[in-house]
Formats: C-alpha cells, structure tokens, sequence
C-alpha cells in the first residue's frame, strides 16, 4: 500500500521526488561521514596520533589542520552555519523592515513627515532600538567568542553604530556570561599541578579536596571572580610568598619597591574553546576563498582574501594558547619599560637612541627630576602560567572608555603615541585595545599621575622592519598632501600594489578618494562616513579594475588603531586619528630616514 502510494506520488511529481531523494541521500552520507572522522586529539597528549585521531597544534596556527579536521565534519559545518543564521537571521530581518523598511514606506502617506518629528514617534524608534541592540549582543553572546569579539569591536565606533547599540554593545566587554567556578578552579588546579592533571597522566584533578589542596598551595585564599570575556574568566587572588620572590624583584622592570604579598589576575581559559574558535575561523577562511574566487573571476583584483583573513585567524587563535600571550606580555613590558625610562641605555645592537624622539617620553620626569610612569604593563608570573592559564600582577583602575572625559582628553595622546611607538618602532602592535583592556590608573612612583594600563597581549600583530619604514614614509606623505609618492612608491612597498602597475591613470582617482574620503574629512567620523559614500563609484571602479591587495597584517593594524580612535571620540568630538598621528610620524620620519631625506617636514 505505502509502496503504491510512493510510486504514484513519483510518476506526478518526478522532479520532486528527485529532489527529496536527492537530499536525504546527502543528509545520511553526511552523517556518515561525520560519525566516521577522526576524533579530536590534544596535542599537549603524550599519546600518538593515530587514523582514528587528528590533531590542531596549540602552538601555532595551522589552517590546514584546521582544514582538515572540520572538512570531515559536514554536519557540525551545516549545524553552526544554522545556528548563525538563526540567531542573527531574526535581528537582522526585524532591522530592515522595523528601521529601514518601514519609515521609507510612510513617507509616501501626507502625514509622515508630521509623524516623524513627533516626540512619541522619536520614543518609539528609541525603544525600537534599544530592544534590537539587547537582541543583537544577546545573540552575539550565544555565538559564543568570535562574534563577541565583533561585537566589541563595534561596541566603539559611534560611526558605524547609534549610540544606543554603542552602550549595549560596550556590556560585551566585561558583562560576558560566565562558567561555573567549578570548572575554572578545576582548569586552575590541572594547570598548577600537571602531575596530578590531564597532561601527565590522562586523569583529571577532579576531587574537590585535591582541587582546593592544589589552588591553596600557591594561592592564600581561593580566587574570587571579578569579570567574565569571551574566551576566559578574570580572578582576583593572593600569591603565598616564596624564597623566589626577591630574587624575581631584582630581575623585574619594577620601580616601586614589591612586598612579599602579591595580588594577582588570574585568567582562566573558557572549556571548549578549541574546538569552537577554531570551526569558526575555518568558516571564516573559507568565505575568503569564495570571495577570492569571484573577484578574480569577476574583476582585476589580486585575490588577498584569504591571505588577509588568514592573518587575521592567526592572531585569534593564537590568543588560545596563554603561554604565547605570557611571551608578548613581557615583551612589551620590557620593551616599553626601556622607552619610557630614558635614563636606561637603549639594547647594544641599536645604533640610534630612538627613544629620545619620544615627546611624551620627556614629560615622564616631573619638576623634581624624578621618573614617573604613564605607561604600565602588568608583571608575568611565569611559573604558574601555561597554556590555559595566565597569572600577572594586578592593577587597580578603570576602563579608559569609562573615565572622565578630561581625563580621556589628556590620556588620548599618549595612548596614540604609545600605539604608533610599537607599529613604527617596537615592530609587534597590541591589536586589541577595547575597552576591556585598556585602562586608567596611576603611576606607582608618585600615586597621583594618571597612567595607561595596557592588558590583555593575545592578539598581537607583527610588522616587519621594511613594513615600519614604509609606513612611516606613507603617513608623513599621506597628511603632507604627497600623493603622488604615496601611490606611485609608498603603496607598492607596502604591498597594495604589485611593483610593476602603471599608476598614470590611477592616481587622479585616488588622490580624490584619500584627499575628500580621508584627510579633509577631518575628525567628524560621519563627515568621513559621507564623503566615502559620495565617491562610492570612484572607490568601487579602481578594485575592480586595479590589481588591489591588503597585506596580511593590516587586518590588527586597522583594528587596533580604529578601535583606538573610537575610544578617543568618546572624550573628544574633535579627535581626529591623522592629525594625532602626524607629530610622531614626522619625528620618526626624520629619525628612521635622516634630517635631509624629510628635511622640508614643515
């Protein structure tokens, strides 16, 4: 009878049927092929890998390993693909109709220009706003640490997004929801105690009492939670002193005097996150190559999707392992240490004392001659930091975004220049100044000067010297008005456009595409935002018909000096990032390049 039916329904309907056939056919391989990958291995395993077994490297960003383990998983790939869209789908659909949709369809009614200017129509669209930006992090929220991040990255630039989804955005930086305190300590204890953990014996620390032996061997007390992100959770706790802790005071950058108690951050890495940053990136790779293929089937482009996104993929997932982050850390303690101490000798491989060029650097001694901090980063605690936890000393302070506008007004150009000082000199650039991780406090010498507190050194970007000197060279052309060497030299040596491209027809269009879309724009983001809008045409012609390339590391630099730009507009509506930038490049132009090569620097 059921075979009957089958058959009829066939002969009607055929393609159909097909069609059905079709899909459950490759909904069951699907499931085939998922049930029969590899598992997940953990690298850090003294275990072999074996066929039944793949392996992502902890250590470095692999895209191919990351590649293959989740190209074997079509259904996990389709399920999170689903998952995105469902969560971002509703928002963004009830967006367009409720934002844009549905004014546009009033104005044609006679009363809708009345209505429009009304104060009840204005609370409307206000709490319209309000209930989709609590929709829109609630949802980021759920997609788990990638799209957090999007959303701090958004939650500071009031020229991409109103003001109401500003300030609900700004909660993802320190308002994350977090994991139990069970599972943090229990990560804690496995971490402090690899003998009894998963790393030397395949069993967990998973009794209470050992968990709580473990953490009170190191610890006076055990840690309290005060904040909660995107890929761990932030505790507060005391260190026991130890027979180390003079020895490491005399080998620190500190120059305030330690006691032997230490309070301390310690970060916790989130459960999972491996498996779930990681199919994240591999989707978001993978659009690049979609991407590539089209605008090189399509265009004149170079395909730099990939490369650009890869780059971007690289620093994320290497913020998974904490060692690495412990590494930059002290990197940049030190590195900073040196340039904001002048009267310490610069390393002996460095023929020139750059640090002297440094303005903000001799305003770091006050009328009596002392030294004064406005810089801080944070000491590591090596020995009690791996892979999925970090300890570093804790600072007292509040979100720069947070602070008093005064205080952001006279904070702002140190923290441009201290950017600027690590993407044209130091060569490694902090990629991820939200919020969250920059900070106001004080110095430790005085008590009284404000200082920047610099955290968080997961996401770094490296910069080559040749890309430092070209960067340079382009800024100091780019806010001088030199456009032509800008094109025809500085663009090429950074990688935008292959050596041998004839720029004769291209420049007139970029002259006006950076002089209108840019520089005369100003400091008024929504000046800028319109004047790039306007050239829109002029802006699309020359990628599609010019060979366009980004490099790589351009995806952090971008980000971290935006982010940093979003945060300044905060405390100044004025702030404009060329002009902030434009002293230090000049110094460093001269300094880099020598007094006649730049020698009509007005």
């Amino acid at each position: 009878m059921i075979a009957q039916a089958l058959r009829r329904s066939v002969r009607r309907r055929p393609a159909s049927s097909i069609a059905a056939a079709a899909s459950v056919t490759a909904v069951g391989y699907a499931y085939h092929v998922e049930r029969n990958a590899p598992a997940l291995r953990d690298d850090s395993s003294p275990s072999p890998t074996t066929p039944t077994t793949t392996t992502i490297p902890r250590d470095r960003y692999d895209p191919d390993a990351i590649a293959r383990h989740w190209e074997s998983r079509p259904v996990s790939i389709a399920r999170r693909l689903l998952g995105v869209a469902g969560e971002l789908g509703p928002v963004a659909g009830e967006y367009l109709v409720e934002i844009q949709l549905r004014p546009r369809l009033r104005r044609g009614s006679s009363d809708a220009e009345d209505d429009a200017t009304t104060t009840e129509a204005k609370r409307k669209k206000l709490e319209l706003e309000r209930s989709l930006s609590q929709k829109l992090r609630a949802s980021l929220t759920r997609l788990g640490p990638t799209f957090v991040k999007i959303g701090q990255q958004l939650s500071i630039r009031p020229d991409l997004v109103s003001p109401v989804v500003l300030h609900e955005l700004q909660r993802l930086c320190d308002a994350v929801p977090p994991f139990e305190d069970e599972i943090a300590m229990k990560v804690l204890a496995e971490e402090l105690s690899p003998a009894t953990g998963d790393d030397a014996t395949g069993k967990s620390t998973s009794n209470a009492k050992e968990v709580r032996n473990a953490i009170l061997d190191v610890f006076e007390e055990v840690p309290q939670l005060v904040a909660s992100a995107s890929l761990g959770q932030v505790y507060k706790a005391t260190l026991r002193s130890t027979d180390d802790d003079d020895a490491d005071s005399t080998t620190t950058n500190d120059s305030v005097p330690r006691t032997q108690k230490q309070h301390v951050a310690i970060k916790v890495q989130r459960p999972d996150m491996l498996e779930t940053v990681s199919l994240d990136l591999f989707l978001l790779v993978s659009y690049g190559k979609v991407v590539d293929f089209l605008c090189s089937f399509l265009t004149n482009q170079i395909p730099y999707h990939e490369t650009f996104l890869n780059g971007f993929a690289n620093g994320a997932f290497m913020e998974l392992n904490y060692v690495h982050e412990a590494e930059n850390q002290t990197y940049f303690r030190n590195e900073l240490h040196a340039r904001f101490h002048n009267n310490n000798k610069p390393p002996d491989d460095q023929k020139h004392n750059k640090y002297s060029i440094l303005p903000f650097l001799r305003s770091l001694r006050n009328n009596n001659g002392r030294n004064t901090e406005r810089v801080i980063v944070p000491r590591v605690y090596e020995q009690f930091t791996s892979r999925r936890v970090l300890v570093s000393e804790w600072i007292d302070g509040t979100p720069l975004a947070r602070a008093p506008k005064e205080q952001i007004r006279e904070l702002i150009p140190i923290g441009v220049e201290l950017f600027l000082c690590q993407l044209l000199d130091i060569g490694r650039f902090h990629a991820d100044p939200h919020p969250g991780n920059l900070y106001v406090t004080t110095s430790r010498i005085d008590g009284i000067t404000p200082a920047l507190c610099l955290l968080d050194f997961g996401l770094v970007a490296h910069v080559s010297e040749d890309a430092r000197n070209s960067m340079t060279r382009a800024i100091v052309n780019l806010l001088q008005g030199d456009y032509d060497t800008l094109i025809a030299h500085d663009a090429k040596h950074l990688g935008f456009l292959p050596h041998d491209t004839d720029v004769t027809e291209l420049k007139p269009v970029l002259k006006t595409i950076l002089k209108e879309g840019l520089v005369e724009a100003g400091s008024n983001l929504h000046d800028r935002k319109r004047n790039l809008m306007a050239i829109s045409n002029e802006l699309n012609e020359v990628f599609f018909r010019y060979p366009f390339s980004v490099p790589p590391f351009f995806a952090l630099v971008t980000r971290g000096l935006g982010l940093l730009e979003g945060i300044a507009l905060t405390g100044d509506p004025s702030f404009d990032i060329f002009q902030a930038s434009y002293p230090y490049a000049k110094r460093r132009a001269i300094e880099t390049f020598s007094v006649k090569d730049y020698g009509k620097i007005s």
